[in-house]
């Protein structure tokens, strides 16, 4: 088919924005040249990739199977990009990190302060995603390396486990748990439960973990941001069971947090990579702070 690979970012941004105008405004183009593109690119495939309306623009089943082959194609073009950057300085290097937002805050900060005050030329690029996201950013080539709760072997990416995290509760001062120095999952249980949706390691640690006991719990209040899941812990509205790195930011909301039993259910930390890429030396550079830290 010929297909070039400026083809296939206008044919990423349509298919991701939805939209033509929007996919030429993120690629610096002009609407007609997008759509021309566009259509050439179904005159080599020999379908049509999007069905236009005057509001949307909806990929074809033949538009769906062609992103997945675009994104790999252009992730390994431009994790390659970023790593060629990067070998003559890491000063002038490039680095893309995902991780979910309070990863980034609690195990992150710290390790990138450390790289960028010994390297401020470097450009460094994190995107605060849940773990399912980490995981495609990370397939995809947007990421140089995620972090996220894994184990188990992946086709396309090489995972590295670095620790398994203590998991801790976490309620308001005046919660009747606040005056336990212990808790355990059957006193947490019975109590209303804040939960993060469940594309993120920690909801599947925690069903898990009850499962295995043989605990039920409610969850009325489900959040996409542990923030949130804290703002509403904080406004006396349940309980929320996260892990330890996110310990210190919620005593700075002024709530109360126990560590919990280890319950033969771990919640795992890895590093992921793409199996297929060989990291750059700025990005070698912020894993080894980050062992460092940890």
């Amino acid at each position: 088919m010929n297909l070039t690979i400026r083809e296939f970012r206008v044919f990423r941004a349509v298919y991701e924005l939805r939209s033509f105008s929007a996919a030429a405004q993120a690629m610096h183009m002009t609407q007609s040249a997008v759509s021309k593109l566009c259509q050439e690119m179904e005159t080599k495939v020999g379908s049509r990739l999007f069905e236009r309306s005057t509001r949307r623009v909806e990929p074809t089943l033949w538009g769906h199977h062609l992103y997945g082959y675009a994104c790999e194609i252009l992730g390994t073009m431009e994790v390659a990009e970023r790593t060629l950057r990067g070998l003559a300085s890491l000063d002038v290097g490039e680095i893309s990190v995902a991780a979910s937002p309070m990863m980034m805050h609690g195990l992150l900060i710290e390790p990138v302060r450390a790289l960028h005050s010994r390297h401020p030329g470097l450009r460094i690029e994190l995107h605060e995603r849940s773990t399912d996201a980490t995981i495609e950013h990370v397939i995809n080539g947007k990421a140089d390396f995620g972090l996220v709760s894994l184990t188990q072997s992946h086709p396309r990416l090489r995972v590295e486990p670095l620790y398994n995290e203590h998991m801790h509760a976490v309620f308001s001062a005046d919660h009747p748990l606040a005056g336990k120095r212990r808790v355990t999952w059957e006193q947490l249980a019975p109590y209303p439960h804040v939960s993060l949706h469940t594309d993120f390691g920690v909801r599947r640690t925690v069903d898990g973990v009850y499962q295995q006991k043989g605990l039920d719990y409610v969850s009325n209040l489900q959040s996409g941001t542990v923030l949130t899941a804290l703002g509403l812990v904080k406004a006396g509205l349940g309980v929320t069971v996260q892990p330890g790195y996110i310990v210190g930011f919620a005593k700075e909301l002024g709530l109360q947090t126990r560590k919990l039993p280890d319950a033969g259910y771990t919640h795992p930390i890895s590093l992921i990579r793409r199996w297929n890429a060989q990291l750059s030396p700025a990005a070698e550079a912020l894993v080894e702070a980050l062992k460092a830290r940890l």
